[in-house]
């Protein structure tokens, strides 16, 4: 019998929305019955496997890879030899390469390739579409993302899988803390209208467009507020620029949180405004507890929210585009409840956390075959 274990293989141990559909799969995984090992091949902050050992009790590991030492991605190969998988699923470009090269071609060992973004380099795509052939599915979580695997890299029907990121919107939809209480707690009042952002401080998601816009939205809602989840690499130079121009008093930075629910609870409205996206998992959060989103019309965005459908769009980079979206949604409640009506509604239909789990299961199926509970 052929082995029903999977390797979960991830770029990086930092947390983002990758990392937590990656959580959320391995989890699943495990609960169907399959062994189940979660490797990243940088450490990052370390959050992704202390979320999977702490919740879940998975058999984690990292390679400890660096710029200085990006041989250290050879070690892959002994533990492929220790406990050989039955399959690999590998998240992000250096992942899937690791297991393509790795894993199938020197190990033979099956793999699904997930492309979180909507698009990547010239050197990637090159490399991308030279090992196609090692990989069993490509997977994109957007039909942006779909789009250039076709276009660009010409992956074949047979090889391609869209599968959105989904949210458990029961668990969203219910904060365990009361909202007036959870604002008190950042020091907002009842009547600030409060610009809710959960995102990593990556240069992609472009924070500094987000702060300027804040900045001209103050001048016209004076009673705006800014509140910042999330940790990353930009997260000190965002908030020395936000000292700069003068908006600390009115910008909260509240660091990586595990009360989503109570964080969405809290705020008015809800703000992206990066450069690209695969499917963004905060973007479906706020849809699903009913909050008017104001964002750009970044490649993975413009494939999830639809101006003045479920959102308000600018252009990238467009400062004066994002505030003048946020003063609609702060200053045309009707408006403003319509989109985020409208944006529930599509997120329980679409992009239930159920859906998402079922499409990756069919596919590790499809390879492995349904697992096999365990004897006693």
């Amino acid at each position: 019998m052929e082995s029903q274990s999977i390797m979960v293989l991830a770029t990086t141990g930092s947390w983002g929305g990758a990392e937590n559909i990656i959580a959320q799969t391995t989890a699943h995984f495990r609960r169907l019955g399959y062994s189940v090992k979660l490797g990243i091949l940088t450490d990052g902050d370390g959050m992704l496997l202390r979320q999977a050992t702490e919740n879940n009790g998975l058999d984690t590991f990292s390679l400890h890879v660096t710029k200085r030492s990006p041989w250290r991605a050879m070690e892959l190969l002994p533990l492929i030899d220790e406990e050989p998988p039955g399959l690999i699923i590998a998240h992000l470009f250096h992942s899937y390469m690791t297991a393509r090269l790795l894993g199938r071609m020197m190990r033979r060992i099956p793999v699904i390739s997930v492309h979180h973004s909507s698009g990547q380099g010239p050197a990637r795509s090159f490399l991308d579409k030279l090992t196609l052939g090692l990989t069993e599915y490509y997977v994109t979580v957007s039909e942006d993302g779909a789009k250039y695997a076709r276009e660009a890299l010409g992956v074949p029907g047979r090889k391609l899988r869209t599968i959105p990121a989904g949210v458990d919107v029961e668990r969203l939809c219910r904060p365990s803390v009361a909202r007036r209480e959870m604002r008190r707690s950042f020091g907002f009042a009842d009547s600030d209208f409060v610009v809710g952002c959960v995102a990593r401080f990556h240069p992609v998601k472009d924070h500094e467009t987000l702060l300027g816009a804040f900045k001209i939205l103050r001048q016209r809602v004076p009673h705006a507020k800014l509140l910042l989840v999330g940790k990353g690499d930009e997260l000190p130079r965002m908030r020395a620029l936000a000292e700069k121009m003068g908006l600390l008093g009115d910008v909260v930075f509240a660091g990586f949180r595990r009360d989503l629910p109570e964080l969405y609870a809290a705020m008015d409205a809800a703000c992206l405004a990066s450069l690209r996206e695969g499917t963004p998992t905060s973007m479906l959060e706020a849809m699903a507890v009913g909050l008017p989103i104001a964002a750009t019309s970044a490649p993975g965005i413009s494939a999830l929210l639809r101006h003045r459908g479920n959102a308000l769009l600018a252009p990238v980079g467009d400062e004066a585009g994002i505030a003048g979206a946020l003063e609609t949604i702060a200053t045309q409640p009707e408006l403003a409840l319509a989109i985020a009506n409208s944006a529930k509604e599509e997120v329980k239909a679409n992009f239930s956390l159920a859906r998402c789990m079922k499409q990756y299961q069919e596919l590790v199926e499809d390879i492995l075959g349904p697992a096999i509970p365990l004897e006693h």
